[in-house]
Order: C-alpha cells, then sequence, then structure tokens
C-alpha cells in the first residue's frame, strides 16, 4: 500500500517541472507572437477579426515545433484559446487560456487551468505603405554646416584629428594629395617648434583645438527641419 503512494509522490513533484516547462514554452510562443503582430498590425485601429485571426495563426506556427507542451495542454496546441486578447490602436495585450491535464486522475481531480498574457505595443517606426510623400528619416547636421548627412559616421562628423610640428605641414598632403593651408579662423603664424592641428580629409591646418574648422557640435533632427540644407556628397556617395 505504501508502495503506490510513495510513487503518486514523486510524479507529482515531477509533474509540477513539467507544468513550469509547459508555462514556459506558451510564454515564449506568447512573446515571439506579440513581436511579429507588433509589425504586422502597424497603422491597425484595433478590435477587427482580421487581427484575432493573425494572432491565433501566428501562435499556432509558433506552437507547432513544442511537442512537449502538446502533451500536457488538454486538446493540445488547439486547446490554447486567444479570446481575452485585446487590440487597440497602439497596444496589443495577447491572453492564453488553457488546462494542464494530470498525469494521475482520481475522481475528485480536475484539469489545471493556467492564463498567461503579454502585451506590447505596435511598431510606430516606419510610415505604412501607400501613404504620400517621402517618408522622414532622422538626418544629422553641424550648427555651422549647410548639408545634412545621413550617418553619424560621415568623414564629416568624424574627424581624424592629429597633431603635427609646424615645420612638416608643407610636407604633409591629405588622403585626396592636397596640401594643408592656414585655417582662416584660428589661423596665425607659427613659431619654430610649435604644433597644429590637421585631418585627414581637411585642407587647412588648425593652432586651435577649439576652433570651429575642426570641432563638431552634432545635431539628430528629421529631414523635413533640415531646411535648405542638401545632402553630404560623402554621404551620398557612400
Amino acid at each position: 500500500m505504501i508502495l503506490p503512494l510513495v510513487t503518486c509522490f514523486f510524479v507529482s513533484i515531477l509533474f509540477f517541472f513539467r507544468i513550469l516547462q509547459t508555462e514556459l514554452q506558451v510564454q515564449k510562443a506568447l512573446d515571439d507572437t506579440g513581436r511579429q503582430l507588433a509589425v504586422y498590425l502597424a497603422g491597425e485601429k484595433g478590435g477587427t477579426a482580421a487581427e484575432f485571426a493573425a494572432a491565433e495563426a501566428l501562435f499556432l506556427k509558433e506552437m507547432a515545433d513544442r511537442e512537449g507542451a502538446d502533451r500536457c495542454i488538454r486538446g493540445g496546441k488547439m486547446g490554447v484559446t486567444l479570446f481575452s486578447s485585446e487590440f487597440s490602436e497602439h497596444e496589443i495585450a495577447l491572453s492564453a487560456s488553457y488546462q494542464i491535464r494530470l498525469p494521475i486522475r482520481l475522481f475528485w481531480t480536475l484539469d489545471i487551468p493556467v492564463e498567461q498574457s503579454v502585451c506590447c505595443r505596435k511598431w510606430t517606426g516606419w510610415h505604412a505603405a501607400g501613404e504620400a510623400g517621402e517618408a522622414d528619416e532622422w538626418v544629422y547636421i553641424t550648427e555651422m554646416g549647410n548639408v545634412y548627412h545621413l550617418s553619424n559616421a560621415c568623414t564629416h562628423l568624424t574627424l581624424s584629428i592629429r597633431s603635427v610640428a609646424y615645420e612638416q605641414v608643407g610636407e604633409l598632403r591629405n588622403e585626396n594629395g592636397g596640401k594643408y593651408r592656414r585655417c582662416a579662423v584660428c589661423g596665425g603664424e607659427r613659431q619654430s617648434g610649435a604644433r597644429v592641428y590637421i585631418t585627414n580629409q581637411g585642407d587647412r591646418y588648425h593652432t586651435d583645438l577649439n576652433c570651429t574648422g575642426i570641432k563638431r557640435t552634432v545635431f539628430l533632427i528629421r529631414r523635413s527641419e533640415a531646411g535648405n540644407r542638401s545632402c553630404c556628397s560623402r554621404c551620398m556617395g557612400q
């Protein structure tokens, strides 16, 4: 009489770990479904039958490879319902309801009801197809510049500044083979042994490291706010 009771006790303990594993698999499927829906349903008003159908289809796809969950859930993956899910204009709240079957059933035991949920915000980082006008992308400008840049890695923004001896300036050349001339802002004749500053792309040498010719204060703005600025030639070339 004791042996069956002990066996049932240990099986019940192991089943708790099985329940935890099933809940983790369902939660992972919910998370992945929510992320995909956040993109697919961008711009939708919310509450339509198409949104519920898309959620069900994506969730079943995510559950397809989770056979362990099928064995524990009453009705398999088809036994998980998303009827309590809610869709608004900006939010997606998925709620999965299902029942876990007990491995040992006595006349007073019932299946364990489980409900899990996940909340995602709909993606807002792009314009839906069919909208008039060009996407208002982010661009970079400088305080004194008259162009905008498509990347903050543009060599006009990320200058490679180096210090050289004033006597060497006449012999040095930039990446395009050009000579370095005196900066109109900070330029001035230097004494022998003094240090000046040059860049690989520029054609001026500077006596002040804080000169506006080599110091960049970069702002991130929308392209529509760039005004009369044109696109940087280096960014277009890349």
